[in-house]
């Protein structure tokens, strides 16, 4: 894609500047002025750049289709080393291939020396002047996408405030350096007409130019501000970057209620989701399951309930249920056990892998994971990982952290994780001796990320924090599956632990949820939200098809279990989602 980006640019240099500049064309009997035809030059590259910026290919890649561009990006630690070099070795690819097409469909019109294969060279003011320009223009360039590419007002804008910069270079410093500010496109040129005057200006300035304004721009907004290496991020569009984009529009739909929308949503009020409250399990035996919590895991038990009754039958989706719930609670977050007396149901499948879709895990945040390890292994927990992994520093969004994946007694999958000090909550930072601190997030495989990205960010209002593609031996040793290789989206809703999405791009033999899986099954996991106004929430639900598990809302006219009214909810992949009102 980027080899395709620059040769479009290149074939557009050369078609554009054989049109307007060969003595032979008909342009340049019409049209005398070399200004005009500069002009002219600067518009038509311009909007070539737009086009290339805004197409496909472009949203897909990036659309850097210049060597400092990318460096620059990976300087700021947006995009990997070996994308760096492959993305850097298509652009120069590319470029000199659309000159050598160009060459040949243009015959002599691109050798003349009045087009000159479009080279950059320093013109007659001297190569003082033509480094000094390629620094300035590159530094500009480099300023104004860094601060509307990261901007929730400006992002959309990036590509047409490229292209108008383009013009005016075109306009104003072709005449100094030739305009280049991209090595490739320096070197396209050049292999052709065989000219390599000043080539040390192109492959310098550009990137001294582009560096320096990154640096002043992180000094003065920070790093955090940097979101990604697209110059124009469509966001139904897969990734290949260290990207926070996803939080830059959630930052904007936020600066638009504030500016916009909230005087008149404010006096009507949206029923919405306000928090991740607690993840459910279902265990044989709740005595047991509460003792391993609780010894093991330091959970303190606050409460044990008992109830039956048709609410709960209906709710549940289970009948003659007859229900012991305990609830724990670790730091500020909890987990309920729930046993069945009646009926039973069946135990989690002996062969489930970590790429199955019915896996679900709470990540239990510990102080240090050597000490954490240890205090497993004295407890004879059941393995699945091969031992605590630490994430490797070329995955940007994960470097450092370090987790170990084991099962309770039932076979429930469990995590135990450490952040290094620049991830993660603040409040896992805190001076402590305290060895199990809280439940981060829990985590579900999903089969397809987009769909349920859909169905948690856009139609359960969570908010996505953070992304991840996470392989190599690691990971692989971590979820104990061969060839393991995942996308990851963190969401987060205003309150509660976070959801993680997992998808496994391989491998993909993962098996789905079973139709016939009920929640007395011990495979069955329950994540709880609380919802505002459930009645209202229900009619946006029923619009988007969600899959609800009983009629409507059941009411608990006792709320034994701390609420009133809920609702069981399926997302795309079969997870249940109980959706509660106090």
């Amino acid at each position: 894609m980027e080899a395709s980006e620059l040769a479009v640019f290149m074939l557009a240099a050369c078609g554009f500047g054989a049109l307007l500049f060969y003595t032979g064309s008909p342009v340049v009997r019409v049209v005398t002025s070399i200004f005009a035809r500069r002009a002219l030059m600067g518009i038509a590259m311009g909007v070539t750049a737009v086009l290339i910026i805004r197409s496909p290919f472009g949203k897909r890649s990036g659309a850097h289709f210049n060597p400092a561009i990318t460096l620059t990006y990976f300087l700021l630690g947006k995009v990997s080393g070996w994308d760096t070099v492959f993305y850097i070795a298509s652009q120069f690819v590319g470029g000199a291939l659309a000159v050598l097409i160009a060459a040949r469909l243009l015959d002599g019109s691109l050798s003349d020396p009045s087009v000159n294969y479009v080279v950059t060279v320093p013109k007659a003011h001297g190569m003082t002047a033509a480094f000094a320009a390629e620094i300035f223009m590159a530094a500009l360039l480099m300023t104004a996408v860094l601060r509307t590419s990261n901007s929730p007002r400006l992002a959309s804008y990036t590509s047409y405030i490229v292209g108008a910069l383009v013009a005016i270079y075109i306009f104003l410093f072709s005449s100094i350096s030739g305009f280049s500010i991209n090595p490739a496109r320096t070197v396209s040129s050049g292999i052709v007409a065989g000219i390599w005057t000043g080539l040390w200006i192109y492959f310098t300035a550009p990137l001294l130019g582009m560096i320096a304004a990154a640096g002043i721009y992180l000094r003065s907004v920070g790093s955090r501000q940097v979101y990604c290496a697209k110059l124009d991020h469509d966001t139904d569009q897969p990734c290949p970057f260290f990207c926070r984009f996803a939080e830059l529009k959630s930052t904007f739909v936020v600066i638009l209620f504030l500016s916009v929308g909230a005087p008149s949503l404010l006096a009507q009020p949206r029923a919405h989701v306000s928090g991740l409250e607690c993840p459910g399990i279902t265990v044989s035996s709740l005595s047991s399951a509460v003792d391993f919590y609780t010894h093991v895991l330091a959970f303190r038990n606050v409460s044990e309930h008992e109830v039956a009754g048709e609410s709960y039958e209906e709710l549940e989706g289970v009948f003659g249920a007859r229900m012991k719930v305990a609830r724990l609670e670790l730091g500020e977050e909890c987990l309920e056990l729930t046993e069945y007396l009646a009926p039973r149901g069946r135990e989690i499948p002996p062969d489930s892998r970590s790429n199955d879709l019915w896996f679900q895990h709470i990540a239990i945040v510990v102080s240090d994971m050597d000490k954490a390890y240890a205090w497993l292994r004295a407890q004879h927990v059941r393995y699945v990982s091969s031992g605590p992994q630490q994430l490797p520093n070329w995955n940007k969004n994960a470097a450092g952290i370090s987790a170990f994946y084991f099962k309770d007694p039932d076979g429930h999958a469990l995590e135990v994780i450490h952040f290094p000090d620049d991830k993660g909550q603040i409040k896992w930072h805190r001076k402590t001796e305290t060895l199990f601190l809280g439940i981060d997030h829990t985590a579900i495989v999903v089969a397809d990320i987009e769909r349920s990205m859909r169905f948690y960010r856009d139609l359960l209002n969570f908010k996505v924090v953070g992304s991840s593609e996470n392989y190599g031996t690691q990971q692989e040793h971590l979820s104990n599956v061969f060839g393991a290789h995942l996308m990851i989206v963190s969401l987060r809703s205003d309150a509660g632990p976070g959801m993680e999405l997992l998808q496994y791009l391989a491998p993909a033999s993962g098996r789905p949820i079973p139709l016939d899986m009920g929640a007395n099954d011990l495979v069955y996991w329950q994540t709880r939200l609380v919802v505002t106004d459930l009645e209202t929430f229900v009619a946006t639900l029923r619009s988007s098809g969600s899959h609800i598990v009983a009629s409507g809302v059941v009411s608990l006219p006792n709320a034994e279990l701390g609420f009133k009214k809920a609702l069981l909810l399926k997302d795309p992949d079969g997870h249940s989602m109980e959706l509660i009102q106090r």
